[in-house]
């Protein structure tokens, strides 16, 4: 089917799972090389053991990345990037106490593309619609 067939609410999901999906990847890779300092980061504020939540980061934010990129299983790598989103939100705006353009404003425009993909789905250009998934 060509691009100009589609309806334009599925080109515009492709466009929010695009950015969604490399913002998330990019920032999961980063844990993926560095899952050690990574581990001892999250054990030293809070998260222990910090070697499972740096997995849990890294299948949520690299994994999870690809996955909403090439939109299959959508909704539930979605669902894992809000929890991470608002534990973000939570870390720099009550630990850290940050301002909201001061490091956090991030956090609250992703949970804007999250939720958005919760609620709608991939789309018609993924391969959650091609599986019959969503």
């Amino acid at each position: 089917m060509p691009l100009t067939d589609l309806p334009m609410m599925d080109v515009g999901l492709l466009v929010v799972r695009f950015f969604l999906g490399t913002f998330f990847i990019a920032h999961g890779y980063g844990k993926l090389k560095e899952k050690e300092s990574m581990a001892k980061w999250l054990n030293l504020i809070g998260y222990k053991p910090g070697i499972l939540w740096t997995w849990v980061l890294i299948i949520t934010e690299f994994f999870g990345g690809l996955f909403v990129l090439f939109g299959i299983g959508t909704r539930l790598f979605a669902s894992l990037m809000t929890v991470v989103m608002v534990l973000g939100v939570y870390h720099r705006r009550i630990v850290k106490r940050l301002n909201f353009v001061e490091g956090w404003e991030v956090n609250y425009m992703t949970l804007a593309s999250t939720i958005l993909l919760i609620l709608v789905g991939a789309g018609m250009i993924s391969l959650d619609y091609y599986l019959g998934i969503s």
